[in-house]
């Protein structure tokens, strides 16, 4: 049903994610180790999503111009080599321009791979490959935290080089394995302008109620890490917590993945943010069990959410404007992903239940934004 190309993306997007060691845990080192604030430790974790801004739109544009694959390799080698540098660092100044740029070219690989995607699979089946590739993610998302919680008792060093030696050999095996993928290279520079992907208004429709939802998904690293320290708990709680992510998504992803091809992309979309809104809302709790459950409630709702929404975008892009297509719709976690660390720990000191509440708010705004997207 899927071409061996894909599967070979599949494993290696497996083996990545699950050495995907720092970034859960960033905050942790930050405010622990380097001896930052929560507040101070947020804005330099804002870095990496501010850089992530930028690398969706060059990546995307990349993808389209010299093909997925040299922009996958070159940005997952680029991004090993800063891991690495970032391992042996301490002094603040020095961190978050390495954060920054490593946001940006460590994530310049995400458009391609979205675009390889819709290249190489039929229309039929995408919406199933989105939903095993997501399933990879979050196998390895399962591992990654746990992981890194226990590997950080010992070594926070050790954290940052096998991270990057996961991303170094997930580029070496696409370099050897993965064939370009793009439809006509010689085609490139008549493709579809950025301007064209912000006329189109039911993408833009789309993209911003995907925005207003990031924001309250990307609560859960730097703001739910801070809140769950602020409780009494230690990485390990935390890394526990989010693994019932990852465990969730491998026990029924496939399974919920092939029942909501049932029903419209929007209707699923849709139901994917009422979940996460609710799930966001029960992290308001002080109890452990509580905190997993909220997991469980939105990591359903990512569950819906993430084949929808990359089928949409798939099937919303002209042909030779995927890379485009897909890199504006990654800039919209780019920018939730700056702001949630920036404004999530904020919110939290004057009210966590202003927080809480807000996520729940903003989920259902997105919830009635997507119902009603005109395709």
């Amino acid at each position: 049903m899927l071409p061996p190309a894909y599967w070979t993306v599949w494993w290696g997007t497996l083996i990545n994610r699950a050495g995907a060691f720092v970034v859960p845990i960033l905050t942790f080192y930050l405010t622990r180790r380097v001896g930052l604030s929560l507040t101070s430790a947020g804005a330099i974790v804002a870095l990496f999503g501010a850089g992530s801004i930028v690398a969706s739109l060059v990546g995307g544009l990349c993808a389209d111009r010299l093909g997925r694959k040299v922009t996958m390799v070159t940005s997952l080698l680029g991004g090993a080599a800063l891991m690495a540098v970032l391992g042996v660092v301490t002094a603040p100044a020095v961190i978050a321009p390495i954060v920054l740029v490593l946001g940006f070219v460590g994530e310049l690989y995400r458009p391609s791979v979205s675009a390889f995607v819709a290249d190489v699979v039929p229309a039929e089946h995408r919406q199933s490959a989105y939903g095993f590739l997501y399933w990879a993610i979050n196998i390895g998302f399962s591992i990654a935290p746990v992981a890194a919680g226990l590997v950080a008792t010992v070594s926070y060093r050790a954290l940052f080089f096998g991270d990057a030696a996961t991303s170094a050999l997930f580029a070496i095996v696409i370099w050897v394995r993965v064939p370009e993928s793009h439809p006509d290279l010689a085609q490139r520079h008549t493709a579809t302008s950025f301007g064209d992907v912000l006329r189109d208004r039911t993408f833009m429709w789309a993209w911003g109620c995907v925005l207003l939802l990031s924001f309250v998904i990307y609560q859960h690293t730097t703001t739910l890490s801070g809140w769950m320290q602020v409780q009494g708990y230690g990485p390990g709680a935390y890394g526990i917590v989010l693994a019932v992510n990852g465990a969730l998504i491998v026990l029924v992803q496939p399974m919920l993945t092939e029942w909501s091809k049932r029903y419209s992309l929007r209707a699923m979309m849709s139901a994917a943010a009422v979940l996460t809104a609710i799930g966001f809302a029960l992290h308001a709790g002080s109890f452990l069990w509580l905190h997993m459950t909220a997991v469980a409630i939105w990591t359903l709702g990512e569950i819906l959410m993430a084949p929808s929404a990359s089928t949409f975008v798939a099937e919303r892009a002209p042909v030779l404007a995927r890379g485009r297509y897909q890199g504006m719709f990654a800039m919209a976690f780019g920018i939730a992903g700056t702001l949630a660390p920036l404004l999530g720990p904020r919110i939290l000191a004057i009210s966590p239940m202003l927080l809480w509440g807000g996520c729940l708010v903003l989920g259902l705004i997105a919830a009635l934004g997507f119902r009603a997207m005109k395709l």
